[in-house]
């Protein structure tokens, strides 16, 4: 538990290399949970997973909590367009999946009205001694309230890994579960607003 006042700081507009190691340690531990394909869970981390989708992203939020200056907790999310492309769009993953994993729905469900602008909550973590101190409420109330100030934005989806318990967190957004990604190494849940 800390001593000091945690700081929350919105470094969208810096340099996302402040949280190489929370998400490597997000990643790692999604992959010591994952029942289905734990080793393509394994296989994620910061270079291949954050960075790529903070450097693409047009409308960002990336806001990081830090003890001091230490950096201990962070939540990305983005505000984008979902496309017929991005509905089929599928990880460079797929090709280790079975034929029926890989035919499996993508990221975004196969009803949903497309082109329509949607928030997502990319990554969310906080250490694990820093935990209980409602340090990922505020890293969520942040995003969440930050994608709904998008007036075109009428939903947003976070995904969960296999295997990791923050369904439940989430529900207290206003998401639910919206479907399995590519036979259920992710579970895809959506909140309407």
């Amino acid at each position: 538990m800390s001593k000091n006042a945690i700081i929350y700081r919105d470094l969208s507009n810096g340099d996302v290399e402040i949280c190489r190691d929370l998400c490597n340690a997000l990643m790692q531990h999604q992959a010591s949970k994952g029942v289905i394909h734990p080793e393509i869970l394994g296989n994620m981390n910061f270079d291949n997973r954050l960075k790529p989708s903070f450097d693409s992203a047009g409308e960002k939020l990336l806001i990081v909590a830090f003890d001091e200056e230490t950096p201990i907790g962070y939540v990305f999310a983005d505000v984008t367009t979902i496309t017929e492309g991005s509905k089929a769009f599928r990880p460079g993953w797929k090709s280790l999946l079975n034929e029926e994993e890989a035919a499996g729905l993508g990221f975004f469900p196969a009803d949903i009205e497309v082109p329509t602008k949607a928030g997502e909550l990319n990554n969310l973590y906080v250490k694990p001694e820093y935990r209980g101190e409602n340090i990922g409420k505020e890293l969520t109330d942040r995003a969440m309230n930050w994608i709904k100030s998008h007036e075109d934005v009428h939903c947003a989806f976070v995904d969960v890994s296999n295997g990791n318990n923050a369904a439940s967190f989430y529900e207290k957004y206003g998401f639910s579960y919206s479907h399995d990604v590519m036979g259920g190494i992710i579970k895809a849940y959506i909140a309407k607003f």
